[in-house]
Parts: structure tokens; C-alpha cells; sequence
């Protein structure tokens, strides 16, 4: 009976060792696959005209609004450049992660890679395999300072922390107030800590009045918008809630704008937020969202651009491009109306 069963233990470790082989084997294919796909379409044509160079631009969350106007300003300024700037992944049936994306990029021979980094060993290896095979990488919005990559573009997040500081002063006055910042559960960069150091700075060194202002963070599980609802949801089932929560993205932002209705809390929690859809302008123009932070994203994408295109005619380039940010409250919110405010 014994040497039966070791015989089908046998048995079982060999399949699965064989169903192991297959999956690496046709996972390996699919990639090929589209390694090849890519390969063949290297030189885009429009209009019977062929681009001089190719780049490929690669983010986690290619459908969202903000990174959708990045890449239209890096496409707009690549066709002046006769460049093609393909946003990765768009036309792709599986929905692959940016490292896998980032393979695909470097087995395609581009002639250059624009990518939102992150701080991970993984991605060290795939910029400096990039470069390596003679590849400039531009990292963006999110930076990976121990690769060879030639530039980063992205925003001054010592700056951002600061601006918010000083939104903070300007609502506490003199009366103590409970500040929360958003950041992160997933992020890998240090960019959410440079924020929170700019905006404790600020505070400490401006704040002239004395108003005592309690600082804390708040984890955010950003894998997807459910996440995002559910666990700024945690916040508002909370005895003592903050009076002002600080957003660094679009999605949070909206997300705590709808809680604040939800939980009837207009009024009582001051919103920072983030970008300017069209949701966070409403919210502003309402007087739920107190005021917001946005990026100059065709700037933004522009400067992609034109750093790869520095690099290939000169060898080097700017080692930083920091795109512009402005500050929308009531004051300005007008400006930035782009439909109508009373749906």
C-alpha cells in the first residue's frame, strides 16, 4: 500500500510539473505574440507618410482622464516632430500590467520609452535593460532615481506639499483643525512621502497664527475605484472625523466629494483635491470641494517629447522637466467650467 501511494504521489508531481511547463510555455508564446504584432507595426504610418522615430508611452491607467490629456499632449507634439507616440496597451485583448508592457516595449526595438515608473527593483532592471539596448527611457510623473533612465518629468511634489500647507493655514485660521492626507496603499515611490514633507513644512514654518493643526495619514487601497469607495468609506464610519482631507489624485477626490454628500458632511469637511474633471469642478463650483490642484498635463506629455528627441540629436538632455500646477477655488473656478454645472 505504501509504495502504491508514493507511486501516485509520484504521478501527481509529474503532472503538475508537466501543467507547470505548459502554462510558462504558452504564456511565453502569448508574449511572443505580441512581441511580433509589435514588431510589424514599429514604423506607424498615417496619411502613406513614415514617422522618423517611435516611442512608446506606458502607464498603469492608460483609460483614465489624467493620463489620457498626458498623452495626447506627447502625441500632438510628436506628430510636429513627424513622431509616433503610441500609448501602449490600448489596442492590446489582455490587459497587461506596466512591467509586462515595459517587455513588450524593450523586445520591439522602439526608439524610445515613456514610462510612469515606480521605486521596485523590477523596474530598475527593465529601464536599465532598456538603455542598455540602446533605448532612452523617460520616466514620468512617478520617478525611479536608481536606474540609467535620461530624464524624469513629472511635478514638484515638494511644491504640491507646500501648496497644500498653505490651503490648510488659509481655512484653519486660528481654530484647531484635523487634517488628513490620502496617500496610497500600493505606491512603491517616494513621491506621496515628498508631499507629506512639504506639507508639514509649511505648516510648521507658516503657520503665524499658532492654530493647532493635527496632521495624520490615512492608507488608501487604490487597486481599483471599489477599493478606493470602501476604504474612504472607513473614514466617514468614524467617530471623530477630519475637518479637511487632503486627495492626491482624481479618483480619490471624486470619491470623497460623493462621500461627503452620501454622509450628509457638506459644509463640515474642507476637500483638497486633485485635477480638474469635470466632477471636481462641479464639486468646487457647488461649494463642496474647496479647492483643487492641477497639473499642465499637455505640458506634461509635450516635455516627454521633447526630451527624447533632446537626447537622440544631443546625447543628453535636462535631467528634470517639471510641468506647471495651478491652484482652482472659488476665485477661478469659472475659468475652468467646461459644461453644464447644474446636472
Amino acid at each position: 500500500m505504501k509504495e502504491k501511494k508514493e507511486q501516485n504521489d509520484k504521478k501527481k508531481i509529474t503532472w503538475m510539473l508537466w501543467i507547470s511547463v505548459v502554462t510558462v510555455l504558452l504564456t511565453v508564446l502569448l508574449i511572443i505574440g505580441v512581441f511580433q504584432i509589435y514588431r510589424k507595426s514599429i514604423r506607424p504610418q498615417k496619411d502613406e507618410s513614415i514617422y522618423d522615430r517611435y516611442y512608446m508611452m506606458i502607464v498603469e491607467d492608460r483609460k483614465s482622464d489624467f493620463w489620457q490629456a498626458i498623452y495626447n499632449g506627447a502625441y500632438e507634439a510628436g506628430l510636429e516632430q513627424n513622431v509616433y507616440v503610441d500609448l501602449l496597451g490600448n489596442n492590446l485583448a489582455r490587459n497587461f500590467n506596466k512591467y509586462e508592457l515595459m517587455e513588450i516595449a524593450i523586445y520591439s526595438d522602439v526608439d524610445g520609452i515613456i514610462v510612469e515608473a515606480d521605486e521596485s527593483y523590477r523596474m530598475t532592471d527593465l529601464i536599465n535593460r532598456a538603455v542598455e539596448k540602446g533605448i532612452p527611457v523617460i520616466t514620468l510623473y512617478s520617478d525611479n532615481t536608481d536606474s540609467k533612465r535620461c530624464s524624469y518629468v513629472g511635478i514638484g511634489n515638494y511644491d504640491l506639499g507646500c501648496e497644500y500647507g498653505r490651503q490648510v493655514l488659509g481655512i484653519a485660521g486660528k481654530e484647531p483643525k484635523k487634517v488628513t492626507l490620502l496617500v496610497s496603499a500600493n505606491a512603491s515611490d517616494s513621491s506621496q512621502n515628498i508631499v507629506w514633507s512639504g506639507i508639514q513644512e509649511t505648516i510648521k514654518q507658516e503657520n503665524i497664527q499658532n492654530a493647532p493643526i493635527e496632521l495624520s495619514l490615512f492608507s488608501i487601497d487604490d487597486s481599483n475605484t471599489f477599493t478606493v469607495e470602501e476604504s474612504i468609506r472607513d473614514i466617514f464610519i468614524q467617530e471623530n472625523l477630519p475637518d479637511i482631507i487632503i486627495c492626491l489624485n482624481a479618483v480619490n477626490t471624486a470619491c470623497v466629494y460623493q462621500a461627503v454628500i452620501d454622509y450628509n458632511k457638506v459644509g463640515e469637511i474642507d476637500i483638497l483635491g486633485y485635477y480638474d474633471t469635470d466632477t471636481i469642478i462641479k464639486g468646487i463650483y457647488r461649494n463642496v470641494i474647496t479647492s483643487t490642484i492641477t497639473v499642465d498635463t499637455e505640458q506634461m506629455g509635450r516635455y516627454c517629447v521633447d526630451a527624447l528627441t533632446e537626447y537622440e540629436q544631443m546625447g543628453n538632455t535636462n535631467e528634470y522637466f517639471m510641468a506647471d500646477i495651478t491652484l482652482i477655488d472659488k476665485t477661478n473656478v469659472s475659468d475652468f467650467v467646461r459644461g453644464n454645472t447644474d446636472d
